[in-house]
């Protein structure tokens, strides 16, 4: 197995919402990675003196840390002291990391706060499709969440996390509007996508238009443009696209162009029901371009990888693993 990096992430790294959710959390996904490295290492001290440093690298990640110590021993599966306790195959081994991980992700429900009822939301895997009750629609993409607040005089939906495409009945004396954030965008009658991403936000409109304001900006976009803000750095840029590449995912396709497969994993992530663990930091940083089906999303994983020498393990129904 791989050693992790040996320079720990720094403290710089995007802090997880106020919403106090572990689907949030930035750093969760990493502190699940260094429970499986020294499940897989116990004894390796040099391992365990890495992952103490990323623990106290920043009070977020002590906290990561600390929930996903949590969820693993709820699972049953904390602690393991040496690796005779571990099946002797290299197989099996993995079968009971695979158990505990899949463990975990249904113990993540029970420990999420409860925001209260007509929230709209969709777990980890494909996109779903939800009809308002002014007849608009709604596809969510997977870890998504949205919560509507229909009245007589307006329409508005508060997107809490990650993205969702909008197909809205028109309505003059109704206005339509999302909230991302201290974003907001309004509309009448038109087809757009709102993505809110750590302290990214995007907007990309299919046909009709929309009006973006954010505490800085107010921004006009029609279709076939699309807006990106970093919230952190107050960094805006607008360009053009096809109308139809707005929000391909809803019909499970990814699109790049010239894209490094670390950032194309970051988007694939919400398409899959479990964990996806990337073993070669140079691979990540490999370009690629090319459209790819996430019907069959291990095909698609794979044909990411292949050209540049990679290949998909499957450890688990919850785990793949990308090494070269």
């Amino acid at each position: 197995m791989q050693r992790p990096p040996s320079k720990a992430p720094t403290a710089d790294e995007p802090q997880s919402s106020d919403h106090g959710q572990l689907h949030q959390d930035p750093h969760w996904a990493s502190a699940m990675q260094w429970l499986l490295w020294m499940h897989e290492a116990p004894q390796d001290e040099k391992l365990r003196a890495a992952c103490h440093a990323w623990q106290q690298a920043s009070p977020a990640h002590a906290g990561a840390w600390r929930r996903a110590e949590r969820a693993w021993h709820l699972s049953g599966q904390l602690p393991a002291t040496s690796r005779e306790r571990w099946p002797s195959t290299r197989r099996r081994r993995f079968a009971v990391i695979g158990t505990a991980i899949a463990a975990c992700l249904a113990l993540i429900m029970v420990l999420l706060p409860w925001h209260g009822q007509g929230e709209l939301a969709n777990g980890k895997g494909a996109p779903r499709q939800i009809v308002l009750e002014d007849g608009s629609r709604v596809w969510l993409m997977g870890d998504s969440v949205l919560r509507p607040h229909f009245s007589e005089h307006q329409r508005q939906l508060e997107l809490l996390q990650g993205e969702a495409f909008f197909e809205v009945v028109p309505d003059a004396s109704r206005p339509f509007l999302v909230r991302a954030g201290s974003n907001r965008v309004e509309v009448t009658g038109t087809a757009f996508s709102v993505s809110l991403q750590d302290t990214r936000f995007e907007v990309a409109v299919e046909h009709g238009s929309v009006r973006v304001e954010d505490p800085r900006h107010q921004t006009l976009l029609k279709g076939g443009e699309r807006m990106h803000l970093d919230i952190r750095d107050n960094l805006l840029r607008r360009d053009r696209i096809a109308p139809e590449r707005a929000a391909t995912w809803r019909h499970q396709q990814l699109i790049a162009e010239d894209q490094s497969i670390g950032e194309l994993l970051e988007q694939l992530r919400p398409h899959y029901p479990g964990w996806i663990l990337l073993y070669d930091s140079g691979l990540a940083e490999q370009q690629v371009t090319g459209v790819y089906n996430l019907e069959d999303f291990e095909g698609a994983l794979a044909a990411l990888v292949q050209p540049h020498g990679g290949r998909v393990e499957h450890w688990s129904p919850y785990v793949l693993v990308i090494r070269r």
